[in-house]
């Protein structure tokens, strides 16, 4: 088994709905324990609507890293998410991949057929680079490790 945590963020619609519908899909994938904190916060852009925000830790026998990504991209568009051109847009449904068991660096691979619609590559870096410095990261996620 891989053990990864994942953010989870939403800021349209019914938030608390779109955290518990990526929750359930992550289930899907593997054994869920979420971290008992969620937090709002401001759009980082200061021009959409408020964040609710949190962390899962995702027990899966997944365990290729970039499977996972293309798991919670496809967990994304099957919740909602869409991808205008424009940087921070509103979502629906964010997942981050934060951190998974033993991976550190950067990747990037061929976008599988079901995900061109995200672009003709996919990349990850692990741990995630600014997961340190977002509070609303960090606050459920130790809330989740203690």
């Amino acid at each position: 088994m891989t053990k990864a945590y994942i953010a989870l963020g939403s800021n349209i619609g019914d938030r608390q709905k779109h955290i518990g519908l990526g929750i359930s899909w992550l289930e899907k994938i593997g054994r869920i324990t979420p971290s008992p904190l969620i937090v709002e916060t401001n759009d980082e852009s200061g021009l959409g609507p408020p964040y609710l925000n949190t962390v899962v830790e995702l027990d899966t026998p997944i365990p290729d890293p970039k499977r996972l990504l293309e798991e919670c991209l496809r967990i994304e568009l099957a919740c909602g998410r869409e991808r205008p051109d424009a940087p921070n847009a509103p979502r629906a449904l964010d997942l981050d991949l934060i951190i998974v068991d033993g991976w550190i660096g950067n990747l990037e691979w061929d976008t599988p057929d079901d995900l061109l619609c995200l672009g003709p590559l996919l990349t990850l870096t692990l741990p995630h680079p600014r997961a340190g410095q977002r509070a609303f990261v960090q606050e459920p996620l130790k809330a989740l490790v203690q």
